[in-house]
């Protein structure tokens, strides 16, 4: 989008008209400095991520996205799986199933196995970890129909993630901090909850899933 006056708010003199004095601003220097008549606005310091940047993790996934009006998109996620269906000639055939949610929170729990051992005659006790528990993902969000039709595509593709017994993948900048590179997640639920009063192309829904970071097991039996 280019710049235009229709869309800029010029706050010097506005606050010089307001209060009657001119304002203050920190220069590259770090030195405050009275704003004046002659002052040139290159010198004023500039927000180094205005909005519609995109913010990206050390992982070099991004957190964010600009959506169809341009506006940011925070933390979105999609999930996508590879499930093997019946074709028109019987044969199995590889169908790759992905759903994108823009509309959505999601609250991460990490859990510790504590295992504590009270001490004879002594206060306190001797804390020992376990182990740490997979990551768990609570996602809350909204199915948007496009064009105001009710999204049965993305409920559907829901409903075969849930039902699928293949490795899920879960992407995003956000909960990518809590996977390994694989990403590979398991859905323990999958709820649409009932709604009243929401027009029919958005749909609510809630996902629990957890990771799953064992990629190979190898059984005992097999060693040589």
């Amino acid at each position: 989008m280019s710049l235009t006056t229709a869309n800029v708010i010029n706050l010097i003199p506005l606050y010089k008209e307001v209060f009657g004095k001119n304002p203050f601003f920190i220069d590259d220097s770090g030195k405050t400095k009275q704003f004046t008549d002659t002052t040139k606005y290159g010198d004023l310091p500039r927000n180094p991520r205005p909005k519609g940047t995109i913010h990206v993790s050390s992982k070099g996934q991004s957190f964010n996205k600009i959506g169809a009006y341009g506006q940011d998109v925070w933390f979105p996620v999609v999930f996508s799986a590879k499930e093997l269906v019946t074709g028109e000639n019987g044969n199995l055939i590889s169908e790759d199933i992905s759903v994108e949610i823009d509309i959505c929170t999601t609250s991460v729990n990490l859990v510790k196995t504590i295992v504590r051992t009270p001490v004879v005659e002594r206060k306190g006790s001797v804390i020992e970890i376990v182990d740490i528990e997979n990551p768990k993902f609570t996602i809350r969000g909204f199915l948007i129909g496009k064009n105001r039709t009710v999204p049965e595509k993305d409920i559907v593709n829901l409903q075969k993630l849930f039902e699928s017994s293949r490795s899920i993948e879960l992407h995003g900048g956000y909960v990518e901090l809590f996977l390994n590179k694989s990403c590979k997640v398991v859905i323990s639920d999958l709820e649409f909850p009932e709604v009243q009063g929401f027009n029919h192309y958005i749909r609510p829904f809630t996902i629990i899933c957890e990771a799953d970071f064992i990629d190979d097991l190898e059984s005992p039996l097999s060693a040589p």
